[in-house]
């Protein structure tokens, strides 16, 4: 039959967890240490001794203080178990503690010739024989409740408060047989006649030894004993010894029975706090195992992460390779046809020109992957400005419109006082599209898309989940629809580059891909909430800028800048040939005298001569390791008035300031339509 304590409660403590058969064997080689001593001690227990003043107050204050320390493990170890046996058996050891105080200073001789506290010649010795009378009773009261092993205590509220009326119980104990000894000591027969024991006092000790042996086998007597429970009844066989020696055997005090009695009292009261610091330190040890698989553990599933990180990463990059190879191919197939037909179309202008603009669109809409992608993946070219958010969403009020069309109600709740950003506006734009028209297709019925802007605070609690977004203050952009909202699975998948729940020909799968790193791209963050049935909210989250916005032009007056020729000498450097031929070309038709090169070396061998250049016009990535950044710092070295124009599809290593990109210097992106370089190249030579 199992011990019904440790079946209720955790086997974490001496008072429930089972004594080990090298305990048993230390303690029983304990108790016959003892008894070796004790029967070696007895024929000499009569024999006098000179009394030691110190050894009194020595005692009690050690004995004292070993039974307290026992007392508050022993409070903790209730705590734990939440057995209220533990608790009784702490209260004996704290009524054990704070009655050796009464008796140190009513002890005669010590402090006065008959004590404090208004003690007479019997106050120390009846505070003695309560005080070994009282532990065992501590101890059968402590087995007994082992029987039941119930814990009584389930909240901390009510550990706490049965702790406390264990204190009071042993205190007022205490208090009670202190003032019975000392202000009632008339009442209590004489047991100590000028130091020496009277009949009266083998009359009493002898009950009060039978209370240890019958403590010893109401211990002893159950089947299953915890580690607690062996070291008790090694307590128990010490107690004995004290009483023994120093109440029963000996004739009174400072003798050698008085002596070695009060060593085996300090022993027992020596004995559990020996075991906590052991068990202590075998929990510590328990502890640095665990730690030490937990570590392995985590190390493990680290790895396993990695493993599964990478697994996801190979899966989304075939994703995107299927998904990228997939466009193309329907793209390059109007292209290639087109060109085909117009090959074989000979003086049919304007089938040729009906062709060719089909190609142009084919072509268009390829240059358009190419940007959500490289904003997926943050590597558009950026132009970052100061803006009011409130006006971009105002300029496009009419794009939208007309994008999603009639059917849908557009509805604009606008911060009046909302701080500035700093954005690329042509890439917000395209972001607020894409959302605008995911949430026309939400609502095929027609329906109502609000769009909100307001400032916002976020603090570390709602970013706990996100480690790279920063808290602070934000400018937060919501565009809501009552759609049919996304299932958990759909949204996990969101931001994935070529997903869709979208009809095959509906969508590209990459409007929140472009939301989703134009927001890293800009230093802010995206949130997306969405209920089945109910519909979708999308949040940009943007940093606010200490700047002050700049005044946007509207879409006409940007109209308004045309084309313009020149005559001016452009330096083109391209490794590509076939991009650098058509460059030239261009170049050309627009008036320009155009001189090339394919690397860095050999433009700056042509800017060393003598031969006009007023332009520089390279790619920023060139092979020769010099990047294009690099080759128009020098090119300003050798030439301080040259104007520099960049171009590049892939741009966000070489034209980060790492890698020595001056502020001031513009770029064209890839691919570029005549119109569209004519325009920046007059801008770059007018600077």
């Amino acid at each position: 039959m199992n011990d019904p304590s440790t079946s209720r409660t955790p086997d974490v403590y001496l008072a429930t967890m089972p004594a080990t058969l090298v305990a048993k064997r230390c303690a029983l080689a304990t108790c016959i240490v003892l008894f070796g001593g004790f029967f070696a001690l007895v024929p000499f227990a009569r024999v006098p001794l000179p009394r030691i003043e110190a050894f009194i107050p020595i005692y009690d204050s050690t004995f004292a203080l070993n039974n307290l320390l026992t007392a508050g493990g022993l409070a903790v170890g209730f705590r734990r178990s939440r057995l209220f046996a533990v608790l009784v058996l702490a209260g004996g050891y704290l009524f054990t503690s704070l009655i050796a105080l009464p008796h140190m200073v009513t002890f005669p001789g010590l402090l006065s010739s008959t004590g404090l506290l208004g003690a007479g010649p019997q106050t120390s010795a009846w505070l003695d024989a309560f005080r070994h009378g009282a532990f065992p009773v501590f101890v059968i009261y402590y087995a007994l409740l082992k029987r039941r092993g119930t814990a009584s205590a389930q909240s901390q509220a009510d550990v706490r408060a049965r702790a406390r009326l264990a204190a009071v119980g042993a205190i007022a104990g205490v208090t009670f047989l202190t003032l019975l000894a000392t202000a009632g000591q008339q009442l209590l027969p004489q047991i100590v006649n000028d130091g020496n024991y009277t009949t009266t006092m083998v009359a009493v000790s002898v009950p009060v030894l039978l209370l240890s042996f019958i403590a010893l086998a109401v211990l002893g007597s159950r089947r299953q004993h915890s580690a607690l429970d062996l070291w008790m009844m090694v307590v128990l066989c010490a107690w004995a010894f004290d009483v023994t020696l120093s109440t029963v055997i000996n004739t009174g005090r400072f003798d050698i029975g008085f002596y070695s009695g009060r060593l085996y009292g300090m022993f027992a009261a020596s004995v559990v706090p020996i075991v906590l610091i052991v068990e202590a330190a075998r929990l510590y040890g328990q502890l640095d195992e665990a730690r030490a698989i937990s570590e392995e553990r985590n190390a493990e599933l680290a790895r396993s992460r990695e493993e599964l990180a990478q697994a996801q990463r190979l899966e989304a990059i075939g994703q995107l390779t299927g998904g990228v190879a997939h466009d193309f191919n329907n793209l390059l197939t109007v292209v290639i046809g087109n060109l085909d037909l117009i090959s074989g179309a000979r003086g049919d202008w304007e089938k040729i020109e009906r062709l060719a603009q089909s190609a142009m669109k084919a072509a268009q809409r390829g240059e358009h992957l190419v940007r959500q992608l490289l904003t997926y993946a943050r590597r558009q070219i950026n132009h970052p400005q100061t803006v009011n958010l409130n006006q971009l969403i105002t300029n496009i009020e009419n794009l939208m419109h007309r994008v999603i069309g009639e059917q849908i109600e557009v509805v604009s709740m606008l911060s009046p006082v909302l701080a500035p950003v700093r954005i690329d506006q042509a890439q917000f734009e395209t972001a607020i599209l894409n959302l605008v028209i995911n949430s026309r297709d939400a609502m095929a019925g027609g329906g109502r898309i609000t769009i909100e802007t307001q400032n916002v605070t976020v603090d570390r609690q709602q970013v706990a989940a996100d480690p790279e977004v920063i808290p602070g203050p934000y400018v937060m952009v919501a565009v809501s629809d009552a759609g049919a909202g996304m299932t958990p699975a759909v949204l996990a998948r969101a931001f994935d580059p070529f997903f869709t729940t979208k009809e095959v020909g509906k969508g590209s799968g990459l409007g929140l891909s472009q939301v989703y790193g134009f927001a890293k791209t800009a230093g802010g963050y995206v949130k997306i909430y969405s209920e089945l049935g109910i519909g979708t909210t999308v949040k940009l989250y943007l940093p606010q800028s200490s700047d002050w916005p700049i005044l946007l032009k509207t879409s006409v007056e940007t109209a308004s800048l045309q084309s313009a020729s020149g005559r001016e000498t452009i330096l083109v450097v391209e490794d590509d040939e076939d991009v650098l031929a058509v460059t030239a070309e261009s170049l050309r038709e627009l008036g320009y005298q155009v001189v090339t090169a394919v690397n860095a070396a050999q433009a700056l061998e042509i800017l060393k001569g003598d031969q006009p250049i007023d332009l520089l016009f390279s790619d920023v990535i060139i092979p020769g390791g010099t990047n294009g950044a690099q080759l128009a710092v020098t090119a300003r070295h050798v030439r301080p008035d040259l104007k520099v124009l960049l171009t590049s599809g892939y741009t966000a290593a070489a034209l980060s300031l790492e890698h020595g990109l001056p502020d001031n210097l513009n770029v064209v992106g890839k691919p570029y339509q005549r119109d569209e370089l004519a325009k920046k190249l007059r801008l770059a030579i007018a600077e």
